[in-house]
């Protein structure tokens, strides 16, 4: 069975990008174009429950990962992205191991977390038996924090050495405004912010995970150490390609 954690257990270092066009044709092209994952992102996307359920399908259908960025650390926000068959959640602003042990216990059931049971996608509609799906879905749901800020990232050991939390995931941008620099993401104090971040995810022995805004920052987040990194958004992405597209044309026309 195709499982994102197992892939990242196995130190496989994998590439995605995030996703905000409520679009089942957009996830099923990413796939066809080789990512790994994609973040459905629903803290910054207008994609309902029933849509994000219809795109985490295509993607399961192409053995592509599924991330749902939540649009907050809140329990019923998760509950939904993991009964529509999500491989995991990726959970804005974590601050504190308690904003910590709450994803966990909102992604897990019990004896681990407080997770509500019903018959939804991710238990095939009830034809699992229950308690091996419990047991499953608590050592595959893949739970990823991220470290936006900079109390978070005083507080990162706490977090990342909480029980069941597979990943921190360095947000750059959210990082640069905190440090008083919005948007200077090459900046030198977001770069050692990153490099803290990584050490104390090797020290724990847990997944670290970044954004890249281009293919050359993509390869430089790997050769650092990162596991798994969100190339882009889809949607400039395709507006990228329009635009060279568009652009190696008119560029040629004689005038």
């Amino acid at each position: 069975m195709f499982s994102l954690k197992r892939r990242i257990s196995n130190k496989e270092t994998l590439l995605g990008t995030f996703v905000i066009l409520p679009s089942t044709d957009s996830v099923e092209i990413l796939a066809l174009g080789g990512f790994d994952f994609v973040v459905l992102d629903r803290e910054h996307g207008p994609h309902s429950i029933e849509k994000l359920q219809d795109m985490v399908r295509v993607a399961s259908l192409h053995k592509m990962g599924t991330l749902v960025r939540v649009p907050e650390n809140s329990k019923k926000e998760i509950l939904w992205a993991l009964d529509v068959g999500a491989d995991g959640v990726l959970v804005p602003m974590v601050e504190t191991a308690s904003d910590a042990i709450r994803a966990v216990r909102s992604a897990k059931y019990d004896p681990i977390g407080e997770r509500g049971v019903a018959f939804t996608r991710s238990s095939k509609y009830g034809k699992h038996e229950l308690t091996s799906y419990f047991e499953e879905s608590n050592e595959n749901t893949f739970i990823a924090l991220q470290c936006e800020n900079i109390k978070g990232l005083t507080n990162l050991e706490e977090i990342v050495n909480t029980p069941g939390v597979d990943m921190i995931f360095f947000g750059p941008f959210d990082m640069s405004a905190s440090l008083g620099i919005p948007g200077k993401v090459e900046d030198p104090r977001v770069k050692e912010a990153a490099m803290k971040l990584l050490q104390i995810c090797k020290n724990a022995n847990k997944a670290a995970g970044t954004f890249a805004s281009t293919a050359e920052e993509a390869l430089n987040r790997i050769q650092e150490g990162f596991n798994l990194v969100g190339l882009g958004i889809e949607a400039t992405i395709y507006l990228n390609a329009v635009k060279s597209l568009v652009t190696s044309v008119k560029n040629k026309i004689i005038k």
